[in-house]
């Protein structure tokens, strides 16, 4: 599971995203809003990726105890 830190660090980047699409914006620049929203894309895969992360995690904790649970009666 990500850390306070890790979120913090998001939330950050998000709002650089943020500014960035906001200037990008207003000089006209559809180069740059480009950019920005391919980041944006990215900051916003990020917690998706973490919550598949934890749940396999805990996918493989379960199959673990219902292995060691099995060895224990055979």
């Amino acid at each position: 599971m990500p850390s306070a830190v890790e979120f913090q660090r998001l939330a950050d980047e998000l709002r650089q995203v943020e500014n960035a699409i906001i200037q990008a914006a207003s000089d006209g620049d559809q180069e740059l809003v480009l950019l920005a929203v391919g980041a944006l894309s990215s900051a916003a895969s990020r917690p998706a990726w973490w919550a598949r992360e934890a749940s396999e995690a805990e996918a493989a904790s379960v199959m673990a105890a219902v292995i060691e649970k099995a060895q224990q009666i055979w």
